[in-house]
């Protein structure tokens, strides 16, 4: 009897070995038994990498304990799920949350990469000292903010210093008033910040009777580097009376670009005796750093020059899409393979030359403005009510887009505003009414859109700053309109150590 019960407890061992063994290797194997379908079968992930990085995720409803964070590149992976159809659901203290529906796949990791939540309530920082601001622009060392205000018909620049929240100087334009917003043309600062372009018009009186010089408008020149005598009209100074589109030298400090009637020249802002013509015959052009972009009529033909003018024209392009030839306001090129045309219609057209195929298209109407992401790869556009994307080249990363792909990505019956990248390029920041959203560019299950702020001003004016990671935005305080930021996104540590 007792050598019975030694040779059952034996076999049933061996038995329990040959049973867990293989299900402890298929475990380590990212196997996991399937309880429906009765099978071992491979099992998938998610990653996803979040601001803030202090986070509560669920799927199907239970809280997951998100451990696993990895701290090379501050992603999260939730592993070992039986392939199936998920919903995951993120959510910080403070915050709105993020959900999407996923099916999970042996095998594969779901990737969701650039996930971003935003505060319900953020705290503010008030610059006491812009009382009146209309229209805001930060130099491009993010050392200063360039704003406009206007008193008794007249149009005043200030500086305000960023580290010391304090105005630092204050120029006068008097009689003269901003140009107006559907001219598409704003003060601009030179790349060593030394400069202001500044465009205007006449501020016309309400009881103004004479029809002289109404329509009359200029562009002025502020020296920063100057105490006295820091106002320049360009136009006088030059003997120019057509002066649009001013764009500075990005190399040649001093240098300006801008455009009389169709001629596009070349100017020096302290000798006014050293002016180049580029081109003549020209409706819109652009510079890189190393170049200047034209648009020339009737042909709507692209050619490429020297900054200096001194080399000879490239053609770039040979035809254009529109057989009629419309009128060609502005062009943006990211480089001579990518280009994009508005016509004075708001038609947008656009030049790809990609890694398949070229391309030459109508890509929509209406448009107001178009933007590149920092690599070239996707053109952001948009209409009064709606945001489009258009994807140059393949987009590798989940979720997979294709070159010569056309997305909408959200649209509203409002009038939208103050449309601009976010720093992902996976991300778009607008305004609909006084509040203030960023939605997201991956369509799959839905694309969550968050509110960022909302203001007691009906329509702010926004700029978010990728450099100091601020959202810079106009709000009534005291009855008066001014600065405030946010610090977004939240700050990211180090190796995941600390941070929200």
């Amino acid at each position: 009897m007792e050598r019975f019960k030694r040779k059952l407890f034996f076999w049933s061992l061996v038995l329990i070995f040959f049973i867990i063994t293989p299900t402890v290797i298929l475990e380590a194997r990212g196997y996991r038994f399937d309880w429906h379908r009765g099978i071992f079968v491979y099992s998938g992930t998610i990653s996803f990498k979040t601001n803030p990085q202090n986070i509560v995720t669920a799927l199907n409803g239970t809280i997951n304990k998100t451990t696993s964070l990895n701290r090379i590149n501050n992603s999260f992976n939730l592993s070992g799920l039986i392939p199936a159809d998920y919903e995951i659901a993120i959510s910080a203290p403070d915050f709105y949350s993020w959900n999407k529906k996923i099916d999970v796949h042996s095998g594969v990791s779901s990737e969701f990469w650039n996930v971003v939540l935003t505060r319900k309530d953020y705290a503010r920082t008030n610059y006491d000292q812009t009382n009146g601001i209309d229209k805001f622009f930060t130099s491009p060392k993010n050392r200063f903010v360039a704003f406009t205000t206007n008193s008794n018909q007249d149009l005043t620049i200030k500086e305000l210093d960023l580290s010391s929240k304090l105005v630092a100087k204050s120029y006068d334009l008097f009689g003269w008033k901003l140009l107006a917003e559907d001219k598409k043309e704003n003060i601009e600062w030179s790349p060593e910040e030394n400069y202001l372009s500044v465009p205007v018009e006449k501020n016309i009186p309400a009881n103004f009777s004479s029809a002289e010089d109404v329509l009359s408008s200029a562009y002025y020149i502020i020296d920063r580097t100057q105490t006295q005598n820091n106002t320049l009209n360009l136009n006088t100074f030059l003997g120019k009376n057509d002066v649009r589109y001013v764009r500075w030298d990005p190399k040649e400090q001093g240098y300006l670009f801008f455009l009389e009637g169709d001629t596009l020249f070349r100017a020096n802002i302290k000798d006014s005796i050293d002016i180049t013509q580029i081109a003549d015959n020209v409706s819109a052009y652009d510079l890189s750093y190393n170049a200047v972009y034209f648009v020339q009529i009737p042909n709507n033909l692209v050619f490429k020059t020297s900054l200096d003018g001194k080399v000879e024209k490239t053609q770039i392009t040979n035809n254009f899409p529109d057989a009629n030839n419309p009128i060609i306001e502005r062009v943006t090129v990211y480089d001579e393979s990518r280009i994009a045309f508005l016509d004075q219609a708001k038609n947008l057209f656009v030049y790809n030359k990609g890694e398949y195929e070229e391309y030459f298209r109508l890509l929509g109407s209406q448009v107001e403005e178009m933007h590149y992401s920092n690599d070239g790869k996707k053109l952001l556009f948009y209409s009064n009510n709606e945001i489009s994307v258009y994807y140059m080249r393949d987009w590798t990363v989940q979720p997979l887009r294709s070159e010569n792909e056309l997305q909408n990505i959200t649209r509203y019956s409002e009038n939208l505003k103050n449309v601009q990248w976010y720093k992902d390029y996976e991300h778009i920041i607008f305004s609909v009414g006084k509040y203030t959203k960023i939605v997201e560019l991956d369509a799959r299950d839905h694309r969550n859109c968050l509110d960022l702020i909302s203001t007691n001003l009906d329509s702010p004016f926004v700029i978010h700053n990728n450099g100091l990671e601020k959202l810079f935005f106009t709000d009534i305080k005291a009855g008066a309109t001014t600065l405030n930021s946010i610090v977004f996104p939240e700050p990211v540590p180090i190796l995941g150590i600390g941070g929200a």
